[in-house]
Parts: structure tokens; sequence; C-alpha cells
């Protein structure tokens, strides 16, 4: 429990997916970019990135509770500029994994296919934000076709029903 008596939630999913251009920076929670009080960063708005941006913070701050926080890291196999540290540190260990054939079962894992994982994760004490964020794992499941594999694999279907039915 937070100092107000409000419960946060913590819930990060990492996405292996197709290495495909992002989806518009503004579909990841809506309501965030659209709130009184809002803050974004991220490599998102630099140009010349065909929607390979591989940074996205959005902060949207609550007068009377904890703020509700996104944040999308993506590391693509092929990339065009180093990783930042986190991403080397904590998504690196993914591609190990693939390399290591645990993903072949995956439709879109093909031998010589670059690949993407993508870590989507949220930190709130609000339950319309949190359903939100799960609405937007779903959005990014449907855009990269991609499967959720950490904590466990999830492609759309189950993931939906699993999180959203």
């Amino acid at each position: 429990m937070s100092p107000e008596g409000t419960v946060k939630i913590y819930t990060e999913f990492v996405v292996l997916h197709d290495d495909v251009p992002m989806p518009d920076e503004e579909a990841f929670c809506p309501s965030f970019w659209q709130a009184d009080d809002f803050d974004s960063d991220g490599d998102f708005y630099a140009t010349g990135l065909g929607g390979r941006w591989s940074d996205l913070t959005l902060r949207k701050r609550v007068p009377d509770g904890p703020d509700s926080v996104l944040t999308v890291q993506v590391l693509r196999e092929a990339r065009d500029y180093p990783p930042g540290l986190r991403e080397s540190h904590e998504l690196e260990r993914f591609f190990d994994h693939r390399r290591a054939g645990r993903y072949d079962h995956l439709p879109f894992v093909k031998p010589g296919a670059d690949l993407a994982v993508t870590a989507l994760a949220t930190e709130t004490g609000n339950l319309p934000d949190y359903r939100e964020f799960l609405q937007t794992v779903n959005m990014f499941l449907s855009h990269t076709h991609g499967h959720v594999i950490s904590p466990w694999e999830r492609d759309q279907h189950s993931f939906t029903t699993e999180f959203l039915d």
C-alpha cells in the first residue's frame, strides 16, 4: 500500500515480434495523452526513424493518488544505433533464448528473419488506467502479430481471453 492507502499495480509484458515500424505513439494508452497533467519522454519524437523508435515513457499525473506510468522499451536485432543500457541488459536475453531455439515453434520465428523484443510495462493505482494498459498490449499484439513471451507465452487471442474478456 502506498502512503495514501492506494494499491499500486506493476505489470510488464515482453513481446517478441517481427521488426516492424511501431504503431503511432498516441495509440499507446490514449487517455494518457489527453490528460490535463501529462508528460512524455523517449526517442519516439525523433524525425527520420520511420517508426523504428525504441523508447517511450508516458506519465499521467493523478492529483489524489499515485501517477500512472507506461513504459515501452524496444530492442531490435537489426539496429540503426546502439541500444540503451536497460534494453541491452534486460531484453538481449530474449534474443539469446531465440538463438537457443526456445521460440522456434512461433510462426513468425524463421531463420534469417529480423525480430524485435518490446517490453510494455505499467505502474498505476488506477484500475481504468490498468485496463487501458491491457488494451494497449492487445493493440500492440494486433499491430505486430507478435507473442507475449514473458512472464508466459500468449498470442493475441489467448491474451484477449485471459485479460480482456
